[in-house]
């Protein structure tokens, strides 16, 4: 993807502790991206994601395409900062976890624990520790590929100076390494930790520490427990194994990114291509046929769609017609639709037939028959409200039958002449 020139924000897909993620389109290329914002007074950690991003590039790593800096979309007078991201259409991890039924079976997790792993090594590499490995910031883009995501936490392991960086603990309770909760060194192995707290989130779809429901509580047990989380009780020997790996808790044992990749649970997957996800198309999937205009919105907030309802849909097809609809018809036209049994009679009435007030050729009268009415288009609209009003789209019984009669549609104020048309349902 080019530099993004004119762009229009979409629909937001997720609020975070810092910012709010939206999906938004380039004008000129039509490419969907995803975009952080925040105002620009709490800018400072987007800056710095993207300053780091900036610095990476990794098919294992989402991409930053740019920034701008411009008026907030609440019309508030105010400034926002905006990051713009490569777009995952598959979602997070979290989300595919739901979608699985509340637990990822052990093939699709060796393969996405593979890219995870593949993207922590490259990272590592470049010196940065991202301090908030999870299933939330894991995405999965358009070919089935995991991306790590959310540098909002991540740290330079080494300063410019040459000191290590400082000990500021970052990240989701739930997810710290020991270390980390003690307020010690939040390096690189406290992303292994983490992977290995992941992988359990895939596996039973909950946190590493389930009977915790205080993360302050889970914090406290974490740094000085000496416990560490359950492995699933399904997991293979292998799995079992990797996780082993993960979850130790001196940090100057735990296997790094590099030694996990050997290791014989993802190196499979690796080696398995049949093992990967199916390729994601690049869309937008609306909720309704509705949702599709949400692209067609040139104003600057395009969180909320508005669709009109059923009736007005109905009261403006009719209005905006050119002319009205021919409904004339002569006596002789009329032919059986099909037969009608009346309660009170049991003769079938295969056709309609002239009331007692109409004077008929054969009754040997002569009154001339009554000129039809024509329908308008405001008539129709009211016709349609009136329809809507007795319970939406009627459905079709097989004792039906077109008929001439003197009624009226008190709920629309329409009155139909003689030798008008009326629809009857049976």
């Amino acid at each position: 993807m080019g530099a993004i020139g004119e762009w229009q924000r979409g629909p937001v897909v997720g609020r975070g502790a810092t910012a709010t993620v939206s999906i938004a389109t380039d004008r000129r290329t039509g490419d969907v991206f995803a975009v952080k914002s925040v105002d620009m007074a709490r800018a400072g950690v987007l800056r710095r994601e993207q300053s780091m991003l900036s610095a990476l590039s990794s098919p294992f790593v989402v991409s930053c395409v740019g920034s701008d800096v411009s008026a907030a979309v609440d019309r508030s007078g105010g400034v926002s900062y905006y990051l713009f991201l490569e777009y995952a259409p598959g979602g997070s991890l979290a989300d595919e976890i739901k979608r699985c039924g509340g637990r990822c079976e052990e093939p699709l997790i060796r393969s996405r624990v593979s890219d995870v792993l593949r993207g922590l090594a490259y990272v590592h590499g470049a010196g940065i520790a991202h301090c908030d490995v999870k299933g939330r910031n894991v995405l999965v883009g358009t070919d089935g590929r995991a991306m790590l995501a959310d540098f909002g936490c991540a740290r330079w392991t080494v300063t410019e100076d040459g000191n290590a960086g400082g000990v500021t603990i970052r990240g989701t309770p739930m997810f710290l390494a020991p270390e980390a909760a003690r307020g010690e060194a939040q390096g690189t192995a406290a992303d292994i930790w983490a992977l290995g707290c992941t992988v359990i989130e895939m596996a039973t779809g909950g946190a590493p520490w389930p009977r915790f429901a205080d993360p302050v509580a889970a914090l406290h047990h974490v740094a000085h427990s000496g416990d560490v989380p359950e492995s699933p009780a399904w997991f293979s020997a292998e799995g079992k194994d990797f996780l082993a790996r993960c979850l130790i808790r001196d940090p100057t044992k735990r296997w790094t990114a590099e030694q996990l990749l050997e290791h014989p649970f993802v190196a499979s997957a690796a080696s398995n291509s049949t093992s990967k996800a199916a390729q994601i198309e690049q869309r937008v999937s609306p909720k309704s046929v509705l949702d599709q205009c949400i692209w067609e919105d040139t104003s600057t907030d395009s969180d909320t769609t508005v669709a009109l309802a059923p009736a007005d849909r109905l009261r403006a097809l009719s209005a905006g017609a050119s002319a009205a609809p021919d409904w004339t018809w002569s006596v002789d036209d009329w032919i059986a639709v099909c037969g009608r049994t009346d309660e009170r009679d049991t003769t079938p009435t295969p056709s309609p037939q002239p009331d007692s007030t109409t004077t008929s050729a054969a009754g040997g009268g002569d009154e001339a028959a009554p000129d039809l009415v024509t329908p308008g288009a405001g008539e129709l609209a009211a016709a349609a409200d009136a329809l809507l009003g007795h319970g939406g789209a009627a459905s079709l019984r097989s004792h039906c039958s077109w008929r001439r009669t003197n009624s009226t549609i008190s709920d629309s104020a329409v009155t139909l002449q003689r030798h008008a048309m009326e629809y009857q349902v049976g």
